[in-house]
Parts: structure tokens; sequence; C-alpha cells
């Protein structure tokens, strides 16, 4: 029996309803007033998480910050539910199969995510997964935006029947728009030449004064259809940024072709 298999679950010597760390203690001796049992002392509660939890090498501030909030990234798909391994790799890892197998393999070595015997190639959070993603969650830093982690944005698709939930259908979008007007790049709902569109607006262009700008647009034929991709595109609002960035830099077209891609990706059926 392997190490892996003889460590304790977490919910047994843990509270699993708290956020990761909630046992270490917090003094105001100089920078390291985190705490350990064992009396360690660590400059933050992501310090002690990447250092002694994850075993991983020093890293200057920045580059830990940018593998944690990757590693948020990742927890908080996986904890929604709502992207498959086709898609997650094809965005979140540039299409390298590799590269996505071998992180997926490190979080179930590292308890994060249940190791499933059914061919799958990964089940849901554990506990402790749970408890990291809460922990992450909640000490950003200010330079990263404040997205809200783990919204269960997919329950919204119930309402697209426009039967009995067509009410509520109406009040999610609104509440999806007011939220998404707080950030620098968000897609929006328009009327463009008649025909119920999407748009993908950024804050901060123009070489001389910058403007918002409309960097991306796409119309439908009927509004319900494009509600539909709105949510579906409100399911990934972690990604918006880059997206945004990607149509910005690349054109529209690429952003066009990329969201393709990822719309088609984990979908069951012969060619």
């Amino acid at each position: 029996m392997s190490m892996f298999d003889e460590a304790p679950d977490y919910e047994r010597v843990r509270n699993p309803n708290l956020p990761w760390g909630y046992w270490l203690m917090h003094d105001n001796q100089g920078d390291e007033r985190i705490v350990d049992e064992a009396g360690e002392r660590w400059r933050s509660v992501r310090d002690y998480f990447w250092l002694y939890r994850l075993g991983m090498a020093p890293l200057s501030a920045p580059e830990q910050e940018e593998a944690l909030e990757f590693l948020l990234t990742m927890l908080a798909v996986i904890d929604r539910r709502t992207l498959g391994i086709e898609e997650y790799v094809h965005d979140l890892f540039d299409n390298d199969w590799n590269v996505g197998r071998h992180y997926g393999q490190w979080l179930i070595t590292q308890r994060l995510i249940v190791y499933e015997r059914r061919g799958r190639p990964h089940g849901p959070l554990t506990a402790e997964g749970q408890a990291v993603l809460l922990m992450l969650a909640s000490t950003r830093s200010p330079e990263h935006a404040p997205i809200p982690i783990g919204l269960r944005w997919v329950y919204a698709r119930r309402g697209l029947d426009r039967g009995n939930t067509r009410t509520r259908l109406k009040e999610l979008l609104a509440e999806q728009e007011a939220f998404a007007d707080q950030l620098v790049c968000r897609f929006a709902r328009k009327t463009i030449a008649d025909l119920p569109a999407i748009v993908l607006v950024g804050e901060g262009f123009g070489p001389a004064i910058p403007l918002r700008r409309t960097i991306w647009s796409m119309t439908f034929p009927y509004d319900h259809a494009r509600d539909r991709f709105y949510l579906w595109l409100h399911e990934r609002v972690d990604r918006w940024d880059a997206w945004g960035e990607m149509a910005a830099t690349d054109g529209g077209r690429a952003l066009s072709e990329h969201l393709m891609q990822l719309a088609f990706a984990d979908r069951d059926g012969a060619i």
C-alpha cells in the first residue's frame, strides 16, 4: 500500500466546512506572522500552503501568486463541473494534453480532487480541495480581479424552456448583467441591426485617451439563442479577461474561432 493510500482523509482531522488553514495562529511579531501547529512561522497562509502543504520550491512573490491563481482557476472549474476535460485542456492548457493530464495527476496526488477508477480523468474536489478553494478565493491579492468563484450559473439553463421558470431567467440575466458591468472586459446583451446580439466591451483601449470600446460582437436569429449563449459565457466568467486580450490582440475572428472550438469540446455523438 502506498503512502497516498495510507494518508488520512482531510475531514477526519480537520473541519471541512472552514477554509484551509483555519488552524493557523496570527501574531504581530515581524514579517512572519503566521504560526503553524509546530511553531514554525510563515509570511502568509498562501506561503504556508505553497511551501509546506504542497512542498513546492520557493518562488518570487509574483510567480507564486500566478501559480496559486492558476490553481484557484482549476479548482473552481472542476468545482462548477461545467467544463469537461477536453474544453479545459484547450482553453487553460493551450491544447497541450500532456500538460493538462500531468496537472490533473498532480491534483490527484495532492488529494485535491477525487481519483476515480472508472476510466474518467478525475472526479470532483475532495473535502480538502473544497477547503483550499475557499481559502484561495478568500486570500486573493488586490491586484487580481475580484471575480466570484464557484457561482452555480449552470443551474440557470433550466430557465431556457420559456416555461414556468421564465421569470426566474429574466431575474438571473439581470443579476448577471449587474455583476458583469463591474468587470474590465465584459460580455453584454445588445441589439444590432434589429437582431439580438452579444458584444464584448473592454475598458482602457485607445492610444491617446483610454476609452470603453466594443472589441467583438455576434448576432443571433432570436433572443432565446442569444440568452443561452450569454449564460454559457457567464459559466466561464473567469476567462473573460483572457478572451478580451485575445480579441484586442489577435482580432475578433480569433476569438470567434476559439469560442466555437470550446463550444464543441466534450460533446458526444457521431460525426
